[in-house]
């Protein structure tokens, strides 16, 4: 169980989000078209965030069969490749 106050932000940056997965900021931009990623809850002009928490549960939400995950998450290189 985490603490309520785990130092965590709340809204973050397209950056800051990617780094929080652990992903490139282009499979983060990505996955945001994919629809994988809600979209930012913050849009106003230069100033775009993400809700942290929101952008938990929805990557908690998923439930596509695994097969389905690995292709939603490769890029049009691999799926070339694959399909070669």
């Amino acid at each position: 169980m985490t603490p309520a106050n785990d130092n965590r932000p709340v809204f973050v940056d397209r950056k800051t989000a990617a780094a929080m997965l652990m992903i490139s900021v282009d499979t983060f931009d990505l996955w945001l078209r994919q629809g994988f990623i809600p979209p930012a809850n913050v849009n106003r002009g230069q100033i775009v965030r993400w809700h942290w928490p929101s952008v938990e549960q929805k990557l908690v939400g998923v439930t596509a069969t695994q097969d389905e995950g690995r292709k939603m998450m490769e890029g049009p290189y691999v799926r070339k490749r694959r399909n070669a």
